[in-house]
């Protein structure tokens, strides 16, 4: 299984990578966690062959979206882990996100109800994917 942030739109920043990279080496014994650059304009929705997007799980990200406390994510996140095919989270650009990605996300959640840019979007859902596993796990990083 792949745990996917997508960005539609780039990420050079070193030290948002480097951030990503110490959650990818936390997560590496539980699923395999990735960043994707999916460029702009959602053309990457619309070369997405019907097989593809049946084995992946798209969420958007959207402040519009459903709000959950760490916990709640957590539960959320590990029935959807339970399904056994990969989640891919979309995160918008500078714009928001395209209209193909909403139309290819099969649920809309929010980080808060405050806007956050896509850089920082990125560096919350890489922490929040790992506190949710550990809580999964009854690791103590959580408390």
């Amino acid at each position: 299984m792949v745990v996917r942030l997508a960005v539609e739109g780039r990420v050079k920043d070193k030290i948002i990578l480097d951030f990503i990279s110490e959650y990818q080496k936390r997560l590496s014994p539980y699923f395999k966690f990735e960043i994707a650059e999916l460029g702009e304009g959602g053309r990457y929705f619309e070369k997405l062959s019907k097989q593809q997007a049946a084995s992946e799980i798209f969420i958007a990200m959207d402040a519009g979206g459903r709000k959950f406390t760490s916990e709640g994510f957590a539960e959320w996140f590990d029935t959807k882990r339970s399904l056994s095919k990969n989640i891919t989270f979309v995160i918008g650009e500078a714009t928001g996100l395209s209209k193909q990605a909403r139309m290819a996300a099969s649920e809309v959640i929010s980080l808060s109800d405050m806007t956050f840019s896509y850089k920082l979007s990125l560096m919350v859902m890489a922490e929040q994917i790992y506190r949710a596993v550990t809580i999964i796990t009854g690791h103590p990083y959580h408390k």
